[in-house]
């Protein structure tokens, strides 16, 4: 009799779930599922990310709905292991302290994602004890920070065990010395032996500001003097990626360095704003200078973005065998630098990919008939993808254009337009040639 009782409780109680499970459906959902559900509720775009220690932070509501969540999301180390910190938004410090060692905790031996936000001085803030604590798991770091506070962290010097990503914004004016005396420097991320990506902003003359392990730097994004960039290629021998924003060098009363070559870097991005070339001492502008005072043979993809007018082009390359050329300007490039930028393409007949911004005036027809194989067999011969940004937002259809296309037709792969052309009324035998030629798939519109 009891067993038979004992039964039918067990069919009532499975009869209860399976109801429960109707009614909310989300029961029936595998908890593995469940936990990968949560982890894409964690921001992945940094200029969105929240405060970990509010109280609308994904974690922290997830881990409050219901029994069942609380318990995959306090089990879930992952969904606590990536902390954004806005130390200025604290006003209860007790509380916050205590959401902190609740991330802590709950995170295990999980590596730790970092984003540090303080424009005040944080020394007698208790977080930052309990904070730095945690310093052996860090492996990606973001931190915005007055510059003379960068000094409070160097208690973690020495425990970055796994660090791998490093970037560094100041939210005050730093100082702007060019010369190596500026100190003393800041040293919290000297002895992280995994440490392979470093960027910066606002951190003027880097190389003399912080100490890094610059000889294990493979990728490196910055903002800061042409010759710093020049000092930074020697520290750094196993750099394999470089993003250079160029600053104004006309401040620096010193000669800058000798031409350096190295022979790791293979993807280089060069970026020139408005105050870069706004001087008078070195008129060629920072890109130019830059790449006149290196050589690298191994560099396989170059971009160069110019956001002015005065548009200055190397008419050599730092590099023999390059595959992939960017240009990208916010004007018309002058009909002198065209010529350069022929030279330059003459003299890197391994490229087989080039992107390049056109307004499709008349006055570009230069570059147009430079690149027309038929007339210069000699300019990239071995083309296979050709890209153009156009700056107007009508181009209009153009004969030397499609000549262009016709004489490289054979070898291009693909050719992709920002948009499509502006075309003559019909009948126009132009307008049948372009068309002959974009079908198949051939002209792809729209940039990746």
């Amino acid at each position: 009799m009891l067993e038979e009782l004992l039964d039918e409780e067990r069919r009532v109680e499975r009869l209860v779930e399976s109801c429960k499970k109707i009614i909310r459906p989300i029961r029936s959902v595998p908890e593995d599922i469940v936990r990968e559900i949560f982890l894409t509720c964690l921001d992945t775009d940094e200029r969105e990310i929240k405060d970990s220690l509010d109280g609308r932070s994904p974690p922290l509501v997830l881990s409050k709905v219901c029994r069942n969540w609380r318990s995959v999301a306090v089990s879930t180390s992952q969904l606590w292991s990536s902390l954004s910190l806005h130390f200025d938004q604290y006003r209860d410090a007790k509380a916050c302290l205590h959401l902190l060692q609740i991330y802590l905790l709950r995170s295990g031996t999980q590596d730790i994602i970092l984003s540090l936000h303080i424009t005040e001085a944080p020394s007698n803030n208790h977080v930052i004890p309990v904070l730095l604590s945690s310093a052996p798991r860090w492996v990606d770091i973001r931190i915005f920070i007055p510059f003379l506070s960068l000094h409070d962290l160097s208690a973690v010097r020495g425990t970055l065990y796994r660090l791998n990503r490093l970037h560094v914004e100041f939210t005050d004016e730093p100082p702007t010395s060019p010369g190596p005396q500026v100190g003393p420097k800041f040293d919290a991320f000297e002895y992280a032996p995994l440490l392979r990506s470093f960027s910066h902003e606002t951190v003027l003359n880097a190389i003399h500001q912080m100490n890094i392990p610059w000889s294990r730097i493979t990728e490196y994004t910055g903002m800061d003097w042409t010759s710093s960039f020049i000092e930074m290629f020697k520290l750094t021998p196993d750099l394999e990626s470089a993003s250079l924003y160029c600053e104004d060098d006309s401040v620096l009363d010193r000669p800058l360095p000798p031409p350096f070559c190295h022979d790791g870097l293979r993807r280089l991005h060069v970026h020139e704003e408005e105050q870069s070339v706004d001087v008078a001492v070195h008129e060629e502008g920072g890109i130019v200078l830059l790449l006149s005072h290196i050589e690298c043979p191994a560099l396989e993809s170059l971009s160069m973005v110019y956001q002015h007018p005065r548009i200055r082009i190397p008419s050599s390359p730092c590099a023999g065998n390059l595959r992939t050329l960017s240009i990208d300007a916010s004007c018309t490039i002058p009909a002198d630098v065209q010529s350069d930028l022929l030279s330059l393409l003459r003299a890197t007949p391994s490229l087989t990919h080039l992107s390049m911004s056109m307004s499709m005036s008349p006055e570009e027809n230069v570059i147009l008939l430079g690149l027309n194989i038929n007339m210069n067999p000699g300019v990239v011969p071995g083309l296979r993808s050709l890209t153009f940004r156009f700056l107007s937002e009508d181009p209009d259809l153009s004969s030397v254009f499609v000549d262009l296309v016709e004489s490289r037709r054979t070898g291009l792969e693909t050719l992709r337009l920002s948009m499509p052309f502006v075309m003559p009324p019909p009948p126009d035998a132009l307008v049948d040639r372009w068309t002959e030629l974009s079908d198949g798939g051939f002209v792809i519109y729209g940039m990746e």
